[in-house]
């Protein structure tokens, strides 16, 4: 009974977090988007298996560019993190409007941890 309890508090509260910080914000169509992947490990050791980053429109989560997708087979000690290098270059055609990249930290057993980042794209200012 206990191994089970473990398990399923393993499986939830100790869970890998992932979060994408970015170097910043606004962006014109085009641009080259910079920032990094923090993997926060849980309260357990976990095995990661991938990371999974799309680009999505804010209306109707279309995808709005090329996904990312890094495989990995790693583990991540208890409390430990883990820094991703992170760049991703916008389509030419983004309309003005809010995006927002959604990643996704696959590990254990198909288990997923997921994270939105909202940008905002505006058209480029001729003075």
């Amino acid at each position: 009974m206990l191994t089970k309890l473990m398990n399923q508090v393993k499986g939830r509260i100790g869970s890998p977090h992932i979060d994408l910080l970015l170097d910043k914000n606004e962006f014109i169509p085009g641009e080259k988007v910079t920032g990094s992947f923090v993997i926060k490990g849980g309260l357990f050791e976990q095995k990661l298996s991938r990371l999974e980053c799309d680009l999505l429109t804010g209306s109707d989560e279309a995808p709005a560019g090329d996904a990312i997708m890094i495989f990995m087979s790693e583990h991540i000690p208890p409390n430990a993190s883990k820094c991703i290098p992170f760049s991703f270059q916008l389509p030419e055609q983004l309309s003005e409007s809010r995006y927002y990249f959604q990643t996704k930290l696959c590990f254990g057993e198909g288990k997923k941890c997921i994270g939105q980042d909202p940008i905002r794209v505006v058209q480029p200012s001729f003075s």
